[in-house]
């Protein structure tokens, strides 16, 4: 084979890769999004077991909410997503720090849910692009060494913890 039919096979071969590299991306967005929609299914549920609308029920409506709420999440559980997300050790250990502050957030919050409010909000600070000094730099620190999308999850995670704790405050 010549080299101008070498250059037309490696276009060629690398234009399919291209096409297969795009394809998997689009999957991993839509798997990614199939698994928010699937959580956001499973909060809405608990939503509704915790709704103070229950107490305005008879027991037999409240005992048929309840088994309708079970059935969701038994189908819910028929349904498992997984996209894996490659990180290097570096990451992986900053990922752990992460995960370690914020369980210390939800620790605190039955003794000191006021400090558990300002510990997430100061994380969520951190977060943001924004110049703050409410932010705490060591988790800033620890957010910068993970993967983009583990630093997506980790907002989205502190978010749906600060709603969760607003909540908490008001029962």
């Amino acid at each position: 084979m010549d080299d101008d039919g070498q250059q037309r096979s490696k276009q060629y071969l690398t234009t399919m890769l291209d096409h297969a590299e795009m394809l998997i991306e689009n999957i991993r967005k839509e798997a990614l999004k199939m698994s928010e929609d699937l959580e956001n299914v499973y909060n809405s549920v608990e939503d509704v077991r915790n709704s103070k609308l229950l107490d305005h029920l008879s027991d037999v409506d409240k005992e048929d909410i309840n088994q309708f709420a079970n059935r969701i999440i038994d189908r819910c559980e028929t349904v498992n997503i997984n996209v894996l997300t490659t990180r290097s050790d570096s990451q992986q250990n900053c990922l752990e720090e992460i995960n370690t502050m914020i369980d210390r957030i939800v620790n605190t919050l039955r003794e000191d849910p006021d400090n558990a409010k300002a510990m997430c909000q100061a994380y969520i600070a951190s977060c943001s692009p924004l110049e703050n000094e409410l932010g705490c730099k060591v988790f800033e620190t620890a957010v910068l060494g993970c993967t983009l999308d583990d630093q997506k999850r980790i907002i989205k995670r502190l978010q749906g913890l600060l709603d969760y704790i607003t909540e908490f405050k008001d029962k």
